[in-house]
């Protein structure tokens, strides 16, 4: 009776054992889906990211009296809107036009700025932390790279 208990008991523990492990091998091999969202970190060696060959993209954070937002100097804001985003608050988008400097004036670039302001708590209540992604479109494609921008907006987190 013993041998018979010891056969029924490895049986057991195959039939139990066998799903378990085709289970864990599976989803060792599932393919995953890829991760096609961008991370911006603000760090003191921020630079620009080319995102999907349609626009330049900068994060950065400025402080200064409310409502005061600061874009390149002889820049010409064209358009200004509101968005609202998933992290609860409203947005403000511009589009201006950036043509260099006085000195060395180059054709006029299409820029796209998204910016969120926030009171600087442990300072003055008149100055407010304004926070942007800065989009220099690249090529013909503005209205794709506005887009591409406003879509990773969505996924801002700001702390």
């Amino acid at each position: 009776m013993t041998k018979k208990y010891t056969i029924f008991i490895c049986v057991i523990f195959l039939f139990i054992s066998i799903p378990i492990i085709s289970l864990l091998i599976q989803k060792s091999t599932e393919m995953k889906a890829p991760n096609n969202s961008v991370t911006l970190t603000l760090d003191e060696h921020t630079g620009s990211v080319i995102w999907k060959d349609l626009i330049k993209i900068t994060v950065g954070q400025q402080d200064g009296p409310t409502e005061h937002v600061s874009i390149r100097n002889h820049s010409e804001i064209t358009n200004k809107e509101s968005i609202d985003l998933p992290i609860g608050h409203q947005a403000t988008l511009i589009r201006f036009l950036h043509g260099g400097s006085a000195v060395y004036p180059v054709p006029d670039k299409v820029f796209y700025l998204i910016y969120i302001q926030k009171p600087v708590k442990e300072k003055s209540e008149e100055l407010i932390r304004t926070y942007y992604i800065e989009g220099e479109v690249i090529g013909d494609s503005e209205i794709e790279a506005k887009e591409e921008l406003i879509k990773l907006a969505h996924a801002w987190k700001v702390e």
